[in-house]
């Protein structure tokens, strides 16, 4: 094939041939001569650089003999061995001539082939050969194989042979393509160089041929190796290449920016706190510490006078202060959530800002606070909330902590003492939720810091130690305390269909649809984070990929659990939320963070305008809906419906010409609004539908005399103890319906709350003749009345009030 161009000496090329040679002694000499008489007969203006890597046999002695019978033969030596892609880099940076090549010392390529390959230099700025009938063992091809596929898809580097040792640069080019990796990856790291400044890359089929001598450096110990060079090269490189925040700018508009932040989650997550407990967690969480505090038990929770060992005590804890502070009611066990909830939107904010950005933060933030599922679910008293708001922090603190080269170790003991916080929430499932986000991303982001196995141990000690306290204690007085909550409520819990069990793609709808219309952008961050070029990864920063890694890692866990609750999630929305501010952030003009409120002006879109029509859409549905279901009276929902309506048919007719309509700013602003009716309309007449303070409050001056029997049957609703400030509120299952009856029948005048349907019905063909039911009050999703006898008078017992 090389006879084919006879020409190439008059071609003018100029070639330096690199050849970097470790323990060769066996290939060097053949693999010398061959190349000198191959690039002979290419071109006079040539030479050979050998790079011996440190090599420990004769390979530099017999570069040295070859170097003094050939004149073109230059030898450069490492003392130490220092791998594949520095011996490359060392030879790159000594080449003199126009073109610069490169082959391995193991003689398998035919140079002449290089006769084809140097044309093509005049058009493309690099040309890789593939191997042609490769000459390699079956194993190493389906290596091969397989690690080519993997650089495709990761790298878009687009060849079919990634590590194919016969390529030639162009000079001007190889200097932006310098290898930095020492190793195997130099090939995928040069092609991937050169796909992200768009330089095109030409290939052509080379001759391959079985190893001359010695034994091939590659072996099954570098598929690991080369996976652990190739991933975080892929992840600091080619997706997230962008750079940290200007510390000098991260803060700017600081005040503006906090200020809206502050207002939108304050208006929304304290609005309407004292909208009645829904059943069954909030009411359960709201009694648990009133019968703490009535019992001065700081140290056990307690339900019904048993320990409840479910979950740790911070919640309860504050719940309690606040009762204390306020007094025991609904609205002042939800200031706790409520609280919650603005601190994690503020934090989700703050954090941006020193990670990403203040225009990034502000966006982030905002998403948050405007996901209807995270306001709905953050409002709500239960542990999840709570949790959210210690998972954000010590990710938050973590990432500041490892984010550069070396370890701050204040953020990292903020990040532990967080871990803390929520080991005393929920117990261990926040520092899992934590420490795996923080470990991948210290492995895949070489640009983080690496705290070292002592430096992980000092966290866990410290974020252990500080809730440990509570844990001995509880354990000192309950002796079966470890294994109840630990075993049960943690492994057993997560490993099997303890209860609430729920296909694996349970949280992904409610995940998308509840962060509406922010989640329209997904497909949108998708396609960013695919793109190649440079210029594309520099606006991806790292900590997008940290983001993103915490969100996954959330979803990904919580779906892999065999017991499926919908507030699980909550601790994926903050960085879903600040991953999707990057994304719009990328999308506006490049200037400073001005006044607050133009951050998100800037620029309309199609899809912003489409997603305000959407919400818009959603308002008249829901207004509508509202109005069937018999929550709202007719005036409202039909007025709000029709007002909704006005402004979705001027958005659309004018929107398309004007840019504050069609921005993701007049969204967000129809999305609050929407969301403000909705808590403060909506919200209320749902609960009161659907919870048991109206059952439950008019009777609570009558059972405020403890003579006063007040059963439940079939079940425990904690809602009757709650608002009736009762702690021994009796309880039967269904199978004691035989112990409840000859109980009333001890005890008539019980104020009985009883399921309606077949357990009210089955109870009532169960009650002697002597005793009679009499409806009291309010009644819908429980019934409410009086156990008497039927031959006594008891009218200050169930007359109307």
């Amino acid at each position: 094939m090389a006879g084919q161009h006879p020409r190439g000496a008059a071609d003018g090329w100029r070639l330096s041939l690199i050849i970097p040679a470790y323990n060769e002694e066996s290939n060097i000499r053949q693999a010398v001569e061959e190349a000198d008489a191959a690039l002979a007969g290419l071109t006079r203006d040539y030479e050979i650089l050998v790079v011996d890597d440190g090599s420990s046999d004769g390979t530099a002695a017999e570069v040295l003999a070859a170097a003094r019978r050939q004149p073109n033969v230059h030898l450069l030596r490492h003392p130490v061995n220092r791998g594949y892609g520095a011996a490359l880099r060392t030879g790159f940076e000594a080449a003199r001539m126009d073109l610069v090549a490169f082959t391995d010392a193991d003689c398998q390529f035919d140079l002449a082939d290089l006769a084809l390959l140097l044309p093509l230099t005049k058009d493309y700025p690099v040309v890789t050969g593939y191997r042609m009938q490769r000459q390699d063992p079956w194993r190493r091809r389906f290596f091969s194989w397989g690690y080519n596929h993997l650089v495709r898809a990761l790298l878009g580097t687009r060849v079919r042979d990634c590590d194919c040792a016969l390529k030639v640069f162009r000079r001007e080019a190889l200097a932006e393509l310098l290898p930095q990796s020492s190793g195997f990856l130099v090939n995928a790291e040069m092609l991937a160089r050169a796909q992200q400044l768009h330089y095109r890359v030409a290939e052509v089929g080379v001759r391959h041929r079985p190893r001359l001598g010695g034994h091939s450096k590659v072996s099954l110990a570098d598929i690991p190796r080369t996976l652990r060079a190739l991933l975080p090269f892929w992840w600091s490189r080619v997706l997230f290449a962008g750079p940290d925040p200007d510390p000098s700018t991260s803060w700017t508009g600081l005040g503006a920016g906090l200020l809206l932040v502050l207002v939108a989650a304050v208006a929304l997550f304290f609005c309407r706190l004292s909208c009645p407990l829904l059943e069954p967690q909030e009411a359960r969480y709201a009694e648990i510490p009133r019968q703490m505090l009535a019992a001065g038990s700081w140290v056990v929770p307690v339900l019904h006078g048993e320990p409840y060992w479910d979950k740790p005590p911070l919640l309860y804890w504050l719940v309690m202060a606040s009762y204390s502070l306020f007094g025991v009611h609904d609205w002042a066990a939800r200031l706790v959530p409520g609280a919650a909830g603005v601190f994690t939107v503020l934090l989700t904010y703050l954090w941006g800002c020193r990670a990403v950005g203040p225009r990034a933060g502000l966006a982030g933030a905002l998403v948050l606070c405007l996901s209807a599922r995270y306001v709905y679910l953050g409002r709500m008293l239960t542990m999840d909330t709570l949790l959210c708001l210690w998972v954000v922090a010590a990710l938050a603190a973590g990432q500041v902590a490892v984010q550069g080269p070396t370890l701050r170790r204040g953020w990292w003991w903020a990040s532990a003492a967080a871990g803390a916080l929520g080991l005393l929430t929920k117990g261990p499932v926040a520092l899992v939720l934590v420490a795996v986000p923080l470990l991948a991303y210290q492995l895949l982001d070489p640009r983080t810091a690496r705290p070292r196995p002592r430096a992980w141990l000092a966290y866990l000690a410290l974020a252990m130690g500080l809730a440990a306290p509570w844990y001995v204690a509880v354990t000192l007085r309950e002796p079966g305390f470890l294994h109840y909550f630990f075993w049960k409520h943690n492994v057993v819990r997560f490993a099997e269909a303890f209860d609430h069990q729920e296909p694996v793609w349970f949280y992904l709808p409610g995940l998308l649809l509840g962060m509406l219309p922010w989640t329209l952008l997904l497909p949108g961050l998708i396609r960013f984070l695919g793109r190649r070029p440079a210029r594309a990864a520099a606006r991806r920063p790292a900590a997008l990929g940290f983001f993103l890694l915490a969100s996954l890692w959330c979803l990904l866990f919580f779906s892999a659990a065999e017991c499926k609750r919908a507030l699980y999630i909550l601790p994926a929305m903050p960085t879903l939320a600040l991953a999707l501010g990057c994304y719009l952030d990328a999308g506006l003009p490049r200037e400073r963070f001005g006044a607050v409120g133009l951050v998100l002006w800037r620029r309309g879109s199609r899809l912003a305008h489409t997603a305000t029509l959407g919400v818009l859409a959603v308002g008249i549905g829901g207004s509508l809906l509202a109005v069937g279901l018999g929550l709202w009276r007719p005036i409202i929902g039909i007025g709000l419906a029709g007002t909704a309506a006005v402004v979705l048919a001027a958005a659309a007719r004018f929107g398309p010409r004007h840019r504050p309509v069609r921005s993701w700013a007049a969204c967000g602003a129809v999305t609050f609004v929407l969301l403000l009716l909705a808590i403060h309309q909506l919200l209320p007449a749902y609960a009161r539908r659907f919870s048991l303070r109206g059952h439950v409050r008019p009777h609570a001056e009558l059972c405020a005399d403890p003579a006063v029997v007040v059963a439940c049957y079939p079940r425990r609703w904690d809602s009757v103890s709650f608002y009736l400030g009762r702690s021994d509120v009796r309880v039967y299952t269904a199978d004691q319906r035989a112990a409840l009856v000859a109980d009333l029948r001890r005890r008539p005048g019980t104020l009985l709350f009883v399921k309606p349907g077949p357990a009210l019905d089955e109870l009532l063909r169960a009650m002697p003749e002597g005793l009679e039911y009499v409806p009291r009050g309010r009644q819908g999703t429980v019934r409410v009345g009086w156990v008497r006898s039927r031959w006594e008078a008891q009218p200050g017992l169930y007359a109307s009030r």
